[in-house]
């Protein structure tokens, strides 16, 4: 079997395990990965539109407005005025910002446990490994 069939299978193996452990940490604050991702996208980069996060996320549209949807619900992200009255710009609430805060910490707990045996240089290049990948599937649908 060529390296990159079991590199493939094993990366698959470990995303969905490592959302799935995700989940159970982030389950404390009554929040998963999906719901997480929105409002850290929110949090790191201000107000968006749906289609950019869509976008940075790599989720189809619908996807995104129903989180989103939940997370209003919620009271963890409001709509905003938008430059169009057709854009529907979305933005955190003081209710956000906080939960933001309790799960950045459990976030940053989580990761830097499963990090902990695995040298700098190993992460080093596992980033640019990723990186690359990520570049060749963008280039990829041209």
């Amino acid at each position: 079997m060529p390296f990159y069939n079991k590199f493939f299978h094993h990366y698959l193996q470990v995303s969905r395990f490592f959302t799935k452990k995700l989940n159970e940490h982030l389950s404390k604050i009554d929040l998963h990965q999906a719901q997480w991702s929105v409002i850290y996208y929110l949090h790191e980069f201000g107000t968006a539109t749906l289609v950019e996060i869509s976008t940075y996320l790599n989720v189809e549209k619908p996807t995104i407005t129903r989180t989103v949807n939940r997370l209003e619900e919620r009271g963890f992200i409001e709509q905003i005025p938008g430059k169009d009255k057709r854009e529907r710009r979305i933005q955190l609430t003081d209710l956000g910002v906080h939960t933001y805060e309790g799960g950045k910490k459990i976030v940053d707990e989580f990761e830097q446990n499963i990090m902990k045996d695995i040298p700098e240089n190993d992460r080093e290049v596992t980033r640019r490994t990723l990186r690359s990948l990520q570049k060749n599937l963008k280039e990829s649908g041209k």
